[in-house]
Protein backbone atom coordinates (compact mmCIF):
# COMPACT_ATOMS: atom_id res chain seq x y z
CA UNK A 1 0.00 0.00 0.00
CA UNK A 2 1.06 3.45 -0.45
CA UNK A 3 0.01 6.81 -0.33
CA UNK A 4 0.44 10.00 -2.48
CA UNK A 5 -0.26 13.01 -1.09
CA UNK A 6 -1.30 16.05 -3.30
CA UNK A 7 -1.89 19.44 -2.57
CA UNK A 8 -3.51 22.26 -5.34
CA UNK A 9 -2.75 25.63 -4.81
CA UNK A 10 -3.15 27.93 -7.49
CA UNK A 11 0.12 30.56 -8.38
CA UNK A 12 -1.92 33.17 -6.39
CA UNK A 13 -1.84 31.00 -3.33
CA UNK A 14 1.58 29.70 -3.37
CA UNK A 15 2.74 33.28 -3.55
CA UNK A 16 0.72 33.92 -0.23
CA UNK A 17 1.95 30.81 1.72
CA UNK A 18 5.59 31.26 0.20
CA UNK A 19 5.08 34.83 2.52
CA UNK A 20 3.59 33.33 4.87
CA UNK A 21 6.45 30.84 5.95
CA UNK A 22 9.41 33.34 5.08
CA UNK A 23 11.34 34.48 7.81
CA UNK A 24 10.32 37.75 9.65
CA UNK A 25 13.02 40.68 8.14
CA UNK A 26 13.14 41.92 11.52
CA UNK A 27 13.13 41.99 15.24
CA UNK A 28 13.43 38.54 15.16
CA UNK A 29 10.33 36.24 16.64
CA UNK A 30 8.82 38.75 18.53
CA UNK A 31 9.23 41.24 16.14
CA UNK A 32 7.05 39.77 13.50
CA UNK A 33 3.97 39.34 16.74
CA UNK A 34 4.57 42.82 17.32
CA UNK A 35 4.12 44.45 13.16
CA UNK A 36 0.43 44.58 12.22
CA UNK A 37 -0.75 41.66 10.20
CA UNK A 38 -1.20 41.64 6.73
CA UNK A 39 -4.76 42.09 4.87
CA UNK A 40 -5.94 38.02 3.97
CA UNK A 41 -6.46 38.27 0.22
CA UNK A 42 -10.47 38.24 -0.74
CA UNK A 43 -10.79 34.65 -2.28
CA UNK A 44 -7.94 32.87 -0.90
CA UNK A 45 -8.82 29.38 -0.83
CA UNK A 46 -7.95 26.51 1.60
CA UNK A 47 -5.88 23.94 -0.61
CA UNK A 48 -7.73 21.04 -1.08
CA UNK A 49 -5.78 17.67 0.14
CA UNK A 50 -5.74 14.54 -1.37
CA UNK A 51 -4.84 11.16 -0.34
CA UNK A 52 -4.51 8.70 -2.81
CA UNK A 53 -4.77 4.77 -1.62
CA UNK A 54 -4.03 1.97 -3.53
CA UNK A 55 -5.20 -1.14 -2.53
CA UNK A 56 -5.63 -4.68 -3.66
CA UNK A 57 -8.74 -6.03 -5.78
CA UNK A 58 -10.15 -7.96 -2.61
CA UNK A 59 -10.35 -4.98 -0.19
CA UNK A 60 -11.73 -2.78 -3.30
CA UNK A 61 -14.49 -5.67 -3.96
CA UNK A 62 -15.24 -5.44 0.15
CA UNK A 63 -15.21 -1.82 0.46
CA UNK A 64 -17.60 -0.90 -2.99
CA UNK A 65 -19.81 -3.80 -1.31
CA UNK A 66 -19.82 -1.97 2.28
CA UNK A 67 -20.87 1.19 0.31
CA UNK A 68 -23.24 -0.13 -1.27
CA UNK A 69 -24.79 -2.08 1.64
CA UNK A 70 -25.08 1.34 3.53
CA UNK A 71 -25.82 3.00 0.34
CA UNK A 72 -23.00 5.29 0.29
CA UNK A 73 -20.08 6.23 -1.90
CA UNK A 74 -16.86 4.34 -1.40
CA UNK A 75 -15.13 7.89 -1.15
CA UNK A 76 -17.35 8.38 1.92
CA UNK A 77 -17.46 5.28 3.81
CA UNK A 78 -13.50 5.22 3.68
CA UNK A 79 -13.14 8.46 4.91
CA UNK A 80 -15.62 7.31 7.79
CA UNK A 81 -13.16 4.16 8.37
CA UNK A 82 -10.42 6.12 8.55
CA UNK A 83 -11.32 8.67 10.68
CA UNK A 84 -12.73 5.78 13.06
CA UNK A 85 -9.24 4.19 12.75
CA UNK A 86 -7.38 7.12 13.69
CA UNK A 87 -9.60 8.22 16.79
CA UNK A 88 -9.64 4.86 17.97
CA UNK A 89 -5.56 4.56 17.45
CA UNK A 90 -5.49 7.93 19.53
CA UNK A 91 -7.29 6.47 22.08
CA UNK A 92 -5.25 3.46 21.93
CA UNK A 93 -1.98 5.41 22.49
CA UNK A 94 -3.58 8.04 25.44
CA UNK A 95 -4.83 4.44 27.20
CA UNK A 96 -0.67 3.06 26.44
CA UNK A 97 0.36 6.51 28.20
CA UNK A 98 -2.06 5.85 31.04
CA UNK A 99 -0.88 2.13 31.62
CA UNK A 100 2.86 3.07 31.59
CA UNK A 101 2.05 5.96 34.41
CA UNK A 102 0.78 3.61 36.48
CA UNK A 103 3.03 2.35 39.78
CA UNK A 104 3.22 -1.19 40.01
CA UNK A 105 0.73 -1.41 42.87
CA UNK A 106 -1.40 0.83 40.56
CA UNK A 107 -1.04 -1.84 37.81
CA UNK A 108 -1.48 -4.62 40.20
CA UNK A 109 -4.92 -3.15 40.89
CA UNK A 110 -5.35 -2.76 37.31
CA UNK A 111 -5.20 -6.13 37.33
CA UNK A 112 -6.94 -7.48 39.51
CA UNK A 113 -9.97 -4.70 39.02
CA UNK A 114 -10.07 -5.48 35.53
CA UNK A 115 -10.29 -9.48 36.08
CA UNK A 116 -13.61 -8.42 37.45
CA UNK A 117 -12.63 -8.67 41.24
CA UNK A 118 -14.20 -6.75 44.22
CA UNK A 119 -12.60 -4.00 46.53
CA UNK A 120 -12.47 -6.13 49.05
CA UNK A 121 -11.00 -9.76 47.15
CA UNK A 122 -8.12 -7.22 45.71
CA UNK A 123 -7.45 -6.34 49.35
CA UNK A 124 -6.95 -9.60 50.48
CA UNK A 125 -5.05 -10.41 47.77
CA UNK A 126 -2.58 -7.99 47.79
CA UNK A 127 -2.77 -7.52 51.72
CA UNK A 128 -3.54 -4.32 51.99
CA UNK A 129 -6.82 -2.21 53.40
CA UNK A 130 -9.55 -2.10 50.95
CA UNK A 131 -8.92 1.94 51.61
CA UNK A 132 -6.01 1.83 50.27
CA UNK A 133 -7.76 -0.13 47.42
CA UNK A 134 -10.12 2.19 46.57
CA UNK A 135 -7.51 4.92 46.77
CA UNK A 136 -5.39 3.44 43.79
CA UNK A 137 -8.40 2.55 42.22
CA UNK A 138 -9.31 6.02 41.88
CA UNK A 139 -6.13 7.16 41.47
CA UNK A 140 -6.00 4.66 37.91
CA UNK A 141 -9.84 6.47 37.16
CA UNK A 142 -8.37 9.70 37.37
CA UNK A 143 -5.14 8.89 34.97
CA UNK A 144 -7.69 6.90 32.47
CA UNK A 145 -10.69 9.64 32.93
CA UNK A 146 -12.99 7.36 33.72
CA UNK A 147 -15.73 6.71 36.00
CA UNK A 148 -15.75 3.26 37.51
CA UNK A 149 -13.56 0.04 37.46
CA UNK A 150 -16.43 -1.10 34.77
CA UNK A 151 -15.58 1.57 32.53
CA UNK A 152 -11.79 0.53 32.56
CA UNK A 153 -12.69 -3.16 31.69
CA UNK A 154 -14.20 -2.27 28.64
CA UNK A 155 -11.48 0.33 27.74
CA UNK A 156 -8.91 -2.10 27.48
CA UNK A 157 -11.37 -4.88 26.01
CA UNK A 158 -12.17 -2.44 23.47
CA UNK A 159 -8.70 -1.22 22.90
CA UNK A 160 -7.55 -4.98 22.39
CA UNK A 161 -4.92 -4.07 25.47
CA UNK A 162 -5.51 -7.83 27.50
CA UNK A 163 -2.07 -7.23 29.60
CA UNK A 164 -4.21 -8.66 32.82
CA UNK A 165 -4.51 -12.13 30.55
CA UNK A 166 -1.09 -13.51 30.78
CA UNK A 167 -2.10 -16.21 33.69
Amino acid sequence: MWFEHRSRFSRRERNCEEQASAPPRQGGVFGSLRRPAKRPLKNAAVPSLRLTVEVNAELSTRLRRAARARDRSPVMLVNDILKRGLEQETLRVQAEHALASLTPREQEVTWLAARGQTNRQIADILVISSETVKSHIRNVLLKFDLRNKSDLRLLLLDLGIRWWQDE
